[in-house]
């Protein structure tokens, strides 16, 4: 048998130690399969990292998204948006100026005066009701520290008529008013406000009428300082016979300027029915047209109504329940005013509408002391128009 080369050579003997040149023919397969074995290791070591990495993200995102969705802000370890949160919290911009201020509660260090404008819109927001009626007759108004009641009917007489009323019952002009509450040297109408607005934009949202200007100098006399008809103050023009005052427009007829003499409407009618000598049934008075003269008798019977709502109710009105109460005779007064309208435009064809139409307010059962004025309004009317006394009940007077 064949031995390889020079195996005869070593019969019994040990064999020499193999030389670099005889193991040449198998290292490359030994080195290939430590290559292969130490890449696979790497490889999965980087898979492994990679996986733990992602992982690690993912929680951190769900975290985040947890802690925004929950109102807590943003993650610990977002450095600029603690920054953000921080100044959002200690600083705030002025809405008004580009100044920085403090914290809410603080003093602003620029300006001293807006602790003083913060205290002021506080008492503003104070007085805001979200169902404010503005178009109400009687409306809560606050200047400073003050707090009243503005009158719509007493405003439209004008800027100098007394029409706020405070908490204590005391009356005020809108200039009273403001120096009352503190402020000095402004405008009531933008001073004045009422559930956050201002007067002026009232005025501009037709809320409030215009208020007349009054020119010229205010005359009083002793006893006739305030107008016998709304019992304000004003220019007046005076009767020559009771030497009244009255507001020309609260004269029925109107009057615009001063005749030398006048004479008013109640001296007019009163002289008048105490000449007369015909008597006339209610019927027939009733059914006639209205002519000139049954026009001047029934402006008569108005001026009196007017008289006792202005001057007899309205300012006698109690504390207690006074915006209740007090609306219902502005109520009543602004009836009254429809009635003072239709007469004055000829929608009266006969006395029969105008009596119906007093009727239904003497009727109406907010009054307290109806039946009073429908017994007054009753007496006057048969006075005035010389109704003869008869055994048959009318059915309107």
């Amino acid at each position: 048998m064949w031995l390889g080369p020079d195996a005869c050579n070593y019969k019994d003997t040990a064999q020499p130690e193999r030389g670099p040149l005889e193991l040449r023919h198998d290292t490359p397969e030994i080195n290939a399969t430590e290559t292969d074995t130490t890449s696979d290791n790497k490889d999965a070591l980087k898979s492994q990292q990679s996986n733990e990495q992602r992982a690690q993200e993912s929680k951190t995102a769900a975290i985040n998204r947890k802690d925004f969705t929950e109102g807590a802000g943003p993650s610990k370890a977002s450095t600029s948006a603690l920054k953000r949160k921080t100044e959002s919290i200690d600083f705030i911009k002025s809405p008004t100026s580009r100044k920085i201020l403090c914290k809410p509660g603080t003093v602003d260090l620029g300006n001293k005066s807006t602790l003083e404008k913060a205290e002021k819109k506080k008492r503003i927001r104070k007085h805001i009701d979200g169902t404010m009626d503005f178009d109400a007759e009687i409306l809560p108004v606050i200047c400073g520290e003050m707090v009243g009641l503005l009158i719509k009917r007493k405003f439209e007489r004008g800027s100098t008529v007394k029409c706020i009323r405070s908490q204590d019952g005391n009356w005020f002009t809108l200039q009273e008013f403001e120096l009352k509450g503190g402020v000095k040297n402004a405008n009531w109408k933008t001073s004045v406000r009422c559930n956050g607005r201002t007067l002026k934009w009232l005025m501009e949202e037709n809320f409030l009428p215009q208020p007349p200007r009054i020119y010229g100098k205010i005359k009083k006399l002793e006893n006739a300082e305030k107008c016998k008809i709304c019992w304000e103050e004003g220019k007046f023009i005076y009767c020559c016979v009771c030497l009244k005052g009255f507001h020309g427009d609260c004269h029925l007829p109107p009057v615009e300027s001063q005749r030398a003499p006048w004479r008013c409407t109640f001296c007019t009618i009163e002289f008048s029915s105490r000449s007369q000598q015909q008597c006339y049934s209610e019927s027939e008075v009733l059914a006639r047209q209205m002519g000139p003269n049954d026009k001047s008798k029934c402006e008569f019977l108005l001026l009196k109504a007017y008289c006792h709502f202005e001057t007899n109710v309205f300012p006698n009105i109690p504390h207690e329940n006074y915006v209740q109460k007090a609306s219902q005779c502005l109520e009543t007064l602004r009836r009254l005013d429809e009635i003072k309208n239709s007469l004055k435009g000829g929608c009266y064809a006969q006395v029969e509408g105008f009596v119906l139409d007093m009727n239904n307010i003497y009727q109406d059962p907010k009054q307290n002391d109806s039946d009073l004025i429908k017994e007054e309004f009753k007496m006057n009317f048969k006075q005035i128009f010389a109704i003869q006394e008869a055994n048959q009940n009318s059915s309107l007077v």
